[in-house]
């Protein structure tokens, strides 16, 4: 969320993230194909037709292999911090836990 913060997303285009489907008149229309595509990437769904052609109406190719790879980076290191259950430094933690429209996963008894 800091991140989206720091790119200019608004409070409501964060809360919708996790929306499926997405509300109208949140995103425009480049930004919900982002967002669409990010949802099914994250969810480890097949990239349909309908998706990736969504994407073409906005993007170039060389702007889709970055969406791709900006999103696919990001769920990894997302994965990496899930399996191993790294803390946030606490400063960190304030700023997205008290923020952050999606929830943090259960952790597990110790």
């Amino acid at each position: 969320m800091l991140l989206g913060r720091a790119a200019g997303l608004t409070e409501e285009k964060l809360a919708h993230l996790a929306d499926d489907p997405l509300p109208d008149g949140v995103y425009e229309a480049d930004e919900a194909a982002i967002v669409r595509y990010a949802q099914a990437s994250t969810r480890m769904e097949a990239i349909t037709d309908e998706i990736y052609n969504e994407l073409r109406t906005h993007f170039s190719e060389k702007q889709i292999i970055e969406i791709c790879f900006t999103i696919g980076m990001s769920n990894t290191i997302n994965r990496f911090h899930a399996t191993f259950l790294t803390e946030l430094d606490p400063s960190t933690k304030d700023a997205v836990e008290a923020t952050c429209p999606i929830p943090f996963p259960a952790q597990p008894p110790e």
